[in-house]
């Protein structure tokens, strides 16, 4: 019998019987470490920017990734950090729409860094369109900036948002159609 090599992304080893999983804390380490670009890039898009939100969001996905790494089965690890950062993401948006708002806390944003981008006018563009995904809904910001931005194929994303590949695809035409509607109205001249 010739020796298959494991399959890319997994952390299986191969034996005669099939893939058996390695999950240890080393292993957790390794993958967190290198899809930390990845998660921080997904929650800045789910927190609409703000950096010390995506942190945080970052952080506790981590945390909750950590503590659940014993029960993964150690298919798709990058699908299944995106999936706990996702539900990270949702449960501190019930908490904080469960808590009243200070007036304090509505009167402070993040700083601006809109003077930065207007002095390199080539990451002008790009700024002008990650703005304009920022302000898509969710349902259509997400597999956009899966598929688009991080270039993950479709069926990692659909796993990921745990959508079927169909309603992946129907939510990425709606939102490039979304996205682009709103570019050219920023496109026109006021």
């Amino acid at each position: 019998m010739r020796e298959l090599p494991p399959r890319p992304g997994s952390l299986h080893r191969r034996d005669r019987f099939g893939y058996i999983p390695t999950v240890t804390a080393a292993t957790f380490e390794q993958v967190a470490l290198a899809e930390l670009p990845l998660l921080y890039r997904v929650a800045r898009r789910l927190t609409s920017g703000h950096e010390a939100d995506a942190e945080d969001l970052v952080g506790a996905c981590f945390l909750k990734a950590a503590t659940a790494w014993s029960a993964f089965d150690g298919t798709h690890p990058r699908a299944w950090l995106l999936r706990v950062l996702r539900t990270e993401h949702l449960m501190s948006l019930r908490r904080a729409a469960s808590r009243p708002v200070l007036a304090e806390e509505e009167e402070g944003s993040e700083p601006s860094t809109e003077g930065f981008w207007r002095e390199i006018e080539s990451r002008l563009d790009t700024a002008r369109i990650l703005d304009a995904l920022d302000r898509l809904p969710e349902e259509y910001r997400l597999p956009i900036a899966l598929c688009d931005v991080e270039e993950m194929d479709h069926a990692e994303a659909a796993l990921a948002l745990e959508l079927s590949a169909v309603a992946l695809r129907t939510r990425l035409h709606r939102g490039r159609k979304m996205l682009r509607a709103r570019l050219v109205r920023l496109s026109e001249p006021s």
